[in-house]
């Protein structure tokens, strides 16, 4: 009964806590804008969607190896470069193409873009366009 009692408590006090994930999802589709499609590469790209916090940190990378597009992709918390982020964490979803394979500055001949709206863990049906080439 004091169990129980302790319990029921702990999960009222834990209740306006912010739970960390550790069942992280995200998952959408990457486009690239007609004007851009001639500029991609069709063999030895890769394409990868990262996913920052709202002060531009990387919090989770996923890496598609010669991508078709529409893209989809589905990230899990093998993604995740920190152990958890918030439920409620705005996140800012980038896809990056290239043909070098590395991932990190920019460099020219790349091809970027940006979700228009900010993404919450668990966030299905995001969309990126690639729109930008650097």
């Amino acid at each position: 009964m004091r169990a129980a009692a302790a319990l029921a408590l702990l999960a009222a006090l834990a209740g306006g806590c912010e739970w960390l994930t550790g069942d992280f999802r995200l998952s959408g589709v990457v486009e690239i804008s007609p004007a851009l499609e001639a500029r991609a590469p069709k063999t030895n790209s890769v394409l990868f969607v990262i996913a920052q916090n709202a002060g531009g940190v990387p919090v989770a990378v996923h890496r598609i190896v010669n991508p078709e597009f529409p893209a989809s992709f589905s990230m899990s918390p093998q993604d995740l470069l920190v152990p958890g982020i918030r439920r409620n964490e705005h996140l800012v979803v980038v896809a990056r193409l290239n043909a070098h394979g590395i991932l990190g500055a920019p460099k020219p001949g790349d091809l970027e873009g940006r979700c228009a709206e900010a993404a919450h863990p668990g966030d299905r049906g995001v969309k990126v366009r690639l729109d930008k080439a650097l």
